[in-house]
Parts: C-alpha cells; structure tokens; sequence
C-alpha cells in the first residue's frame, strides 16, 4: 500500500476514534469526505479501473456489516467508516480489516460478559466505563465503540502484516 494511502485511512481511523471514544458516534461529514476523496484518488489514479477498485472496496466494507447493524449489533457510522476504509484499500485489505476486527469485537465482548461472573462482578463494578451503562449493569446492551476492535486491528495489519491493497 502506498504511503499516501496509508496516511488518509489512518486519519481516518484517528478521526473516528477520537469520535467514536467520546460519543459513540462517527459522523457522517467524516466518513462521506474520506469516501469521496478515496474515489477521487483512484479514479485520478486509475480511472474507470480505479473508480471500480474503489467501489468494489467500499461494498466489501458496507454489505456484510449491514447484517450486523439491522441487528443492532453495531452503529450506522461504523458500517459507513468501513465503506470509506474500502473506498481508499479496495477488497482485500478491507476484508482483512473487517474480519479481525469482528474478531477482536468478539473476545471484547466475552471479557465484558466475564465481568458479570459472580468472582469478578464486584472487582469489574469499579472499573470506570464512560460509554453509557456499565457491562455489569447493563444486561444486554452492554455498548463499546467498535473503533477498540478495529484500532489494533488496523495497527496489526498496516504494520506488522504489511496490508497491501489488492
């Protein structure tokens, strides 16, 4: 992957942290603007082949997490923020992105239901949890940013993995 590349989707996941972190929420104007910069890159880059390249990775982002948000096992901006990543990688690094941090979410959420465990619910309790109620109290809903499961998620791949757009 290029640098230029890596550099925007890493705004981009920098941005959505910061938002996601302090209000549950990745807004629109963030990932609509990445978007569109992303297939204008590829189209000045590699025109109509570029612009497919981009679109191809923006659908690998967005249709298999529209499942999961209809669930509401996920946030809209999350669905969005993928689309944009795929917008910039194309198919296979967003697919990559996608799974492992699907993954990642996973073993999140089982250490957050091992909080309700009767040995650790009174060490959790005290745990601060600033994204609404806390996973000891909050029954089924238990809420964290998804940004958590993709950061490392994304760290492990750019750097260690060498994601490489396809």
């Amino acid at each position: 992957m290029n640098l230029w590349v890596m550099g925007m989707t890493s705004a981009l996941l920098i941005s959505a942290c910061w938002t996601d972190l302090r209000r549950l929420r990745i807004p629109n104007v963030l990932t609509f603007g990445f978007a569109s910069l992303g297939l204008g890159y590829h189209a000045v880059h590699g025109g109509w082949s570029g612009i497919g390249y981009s679109l191809s990775g923006a659908a690998v982002g967005i249709l298999p997490l529209l499942l999961l948000y209809r669930l509401k096992g996920m946030g809209g901006g999350d669905v969005k923020w993928f689309g944009a990543f795929g917008m910039w990688t194309g198919v296979l690094p967003t697919l990559q992105l996608l799974i492992y941090s699907i993954l990642f979410a996973g073993g999140i959420s089982i250490l957050l239901l091992l909080l309700r465990l009767p040995v650790i619910r009174q060490w959790g309790a005290r745990m601060p949890w600033p994204w609404g109620i806390h996973p000891v109290h909050a029954g089924r809903r238990a809420v964290f940013p998804f940004m958590l499961a993709v950061t490392p998620c994304f760290i492990w791949l750019a750097f260690f993995d060498g994601m490489r757009a396809s």
